[in-house]
């Protein structure tokens, strides 16, 4: 019987096949979607311009990034959301996202409050973006060109916004 992280696995599987189908039959550039069934977590998109990482921060996250820095500081437009580069701009490593509290990561301070590892070097960001990393310089993550055209359907792609 496959272990839930597993299960998470083939789930996001699943979601990236769905999104490669409909990308497909959409304009190269840009792609809408409709993001009210995507639960915490991330989901890749690999568009032109990506790949990307699309983010449904959760409750405790998002109030986290309030505190921190303001509901409008959030690098996104949709508070409940990031979409970002899904590779680092250190190494061109894909990113890894981590969810707060994930016990592998228990030791390092990513999993204090989520975010992203570059695992090519010592750098890692939270949920906005932002380099976190204090023994390593250098830019932060790259937000995905994107607007929300409601409140849970974006456009993601090169003539989005931002």
């Amino acid at each position: 019987m496959p272990k839930a992280n597993d299960m998470n696995g083939i789930k996001l599987l699943a979601a990236l096949c769905i999104l490669f189908a409909i990308s497909a039959n959409l304009s190269a550039e840009t792609i809408e979607i409709d993001l009210s069934k995507l639960e915490h977590g991330v989901l890749g998109l690999d568009i032109e311009g990506g790949p990307y990482y699309i983010i449904r921060r959760s409750a405790e996250e998002k109030s986290i990034l309030i505190r921190e820095y303001g509901e409008q500081h959030l690098r996104s437009g949709h508070s409940d959301f990031m979409l970002i580069q899904a590779v680092s701009p250190d190494s061109t490593c894909a990113l890894l996202h981590v969810k707060k509290g994930t016990k592998k990561y228990s030791n390092h301070p990513v999993s204090l409050s989520g975010g992203f590892l570059d695992l090519c070097s010592c750098a890692w960001f939270d949920l906005t973006g932002r380099r976190k990393s204090e023994n390593c310089s250098g830019p932060n993550i790259t937000p995905a060109p994107h607007s929300f055209l409601q409140n849970e359907v974006v456009r993601v792609g090169v003539d989005g916004h931002n």
